[in-house]
């Protein structure tokens, strides 16, 4: 929790003053305190289970996410996975409804990332198994043209874990164009893939799947578990492994993409594993690795462009995590608030072991030290436990996001912190 500052002893005040300032103390320490609501806890079975993604914000102050597990009792009975609405109600109660429960067969099987929504409503989004061949597939949602009725399911692409790549673990992003881009696990040269996934142009016809990018392991990187972020014609994103991870970024000129390196993690002390990035002001990165680090319990790190084109870019160590109080393991990526601020999650330590929500702000000097706040430390308790995926920004800075375990039935939740 934040460290309140007590406020200096006021001489020369009567009762009635020294009362109404403590009053007033007391209200603003209360201010300070983050507050953290369960929305919604996973029961198992139909409803889904153990959400290892984030969630995004929908029409209505609806929240939508996936869990890869649940649903139905295909997939060795452990359910294929389902996409969730959580819709708020009268009195703070939020109602949950599956919007769709994937079958595993030609439908795809174990959603793992959060899709993403486009400008009409629709959702695009990944499974990593499931699809013609079980290698995965990129989906569609598109939303009942009444309310309550039932969304449509389409599946634009199943992998063949070929050349063309297998297991997206990473969701899409979604280009001015409607292409689609993301990145798979594994197929291509056997280190996974960045694809593109082109509409048809009549609107009415099948999709097309190209490979952007083959990687070749080694420093060139290899399994990427996130997806990317940028825009037409630019593409950034990270390979798990290879070395000890690498960032990457791939531009488009004359319909020919190439890729050069941002940085590559070569020693576990500087950081492994890097997830999912954001992209902040003067064009730095952000970005959490869930091993590595001083203590072995990853980093959070920023990423400057170098002087000089072509070169690695600069890598600053905001915090390298000791996995005790102040948490360890971070899998999801960060998120940019206002003046700067980072927010993430960590999925061990925090005063209970089980993970906690973090703020990172920058010094008011450039080159000190960034301040870490732990706003919350999940008990493993009705409130969750393992916060896997990042968090999300709403209204008035409030935080929302989900814990892959805890809850009433220790299948995980979705929850909200006002910081």
């Amino acid at each position: 929790m934040r460290t309140l500052v007590s406020a200096s002893p006021v001489s020369g005040v009567g009762v009635i003053g020294l009362m109404l300032a403590l009053t007033a103390l007391a209200f603003s320490a209360a201010a300070q305190t983050p507050s953290l609501t369960t929305l919604y806890s996973f029961a198992g079975g139909e409803s889904g289970a153990n959400p290892g993604a984030g969630v995004l914000l929908y029409s209505g102050g609806a929240i939508i996410g996936t869990t890869p597990y649940g649903g139905t009792t295909g997939c060795g009975g452990t359910g294929c996975g389902t996409v969730y609405e959580l819709t708020p109600a009268a009195g703070g109660a939020w109602s949950q409804a599956v919007i769709y429960t994937f079958q595993g067969n030609g439908d795809g099987a174990l959603p793992e990332a959060a899709p993403t929504l486009d400008k009409l409503g629709v959702l695009y989004g990944t499974t990593f198994a499931g699809g013609a061949t079980g290698n995965g597939t990129v989906f569609q949602l598109t939303p009942p043209s009444s309310s309550g009725g039932t969304w449509t399911e389409s599946v634009l692409y199943s992998f063949k874990g070929g050349s063309d790549g297998s297991g997206p673990l990473g969701g899409v992003f979604i280009a001015a164009s409607g292409t689609l881009y993301g990145t798979t696990f594994g197929g291509g040269t056997g280190a996974g893939t960045v694809f593109q996934l082109t509409p048809p142009i009549s609107g009415v016809g099948s999709w097309t799947e190209s490979v952007v990018y083959s990687f070749k392991g080694g420093k060139d990187g290899s399994g990427p578990l996130s997806g990317l972020i940028g825009k037409n014609g630019l593409l950034i994103g990270t390979t798990c492994c290879g070395t000890k991870g690498t960032v990457f970024e791939l531009r488009e000129s004359a319909g020919t993409w190439t890729k050069s390196p941002v940085f590559i993690f070569v020693t576990r002390s500087a950081g492994e594993f890097p997830g999912g990035l954001v992209l902040g002001a003067k064009s730095v990165l952000y970005g959490a690795t869930s091993a590595g680090g001083s203590s072995d319990a990853g980093i959070v790190f920023s990423l400057t462009p170098a002087a000089t084109k072509g070169k690695l870019w600069t890598l600053t160590t905001i915090h390298s995590f000791t996995g005790g109080s102040d948490g360890g393991s971070p899998y999801g990526s960060l998120i940019v608030g206002p003046n700067g601020v980072l927010y993430g999650t960590v999925t061990t330590g925090g005063a209970y072991g089980a993970g906690g929500v973090v703020e990172f702000t920058p010094p008011a000097t450039a080159g000190q030290p960034w301040t870490e706040t732990v706003l919350y430390s999940f008990t493993g308790a009705n409130d969750g436990s393992q916060p896997d995926a990042g968090l999300v920004l709403g209204a008035n800075n409030t935080l929302f996001g989900t814990t892959a375990f805890g809850g009433t039935a220790d299948n995980g939740t979705v929850f909200e912190l006002i910081p």
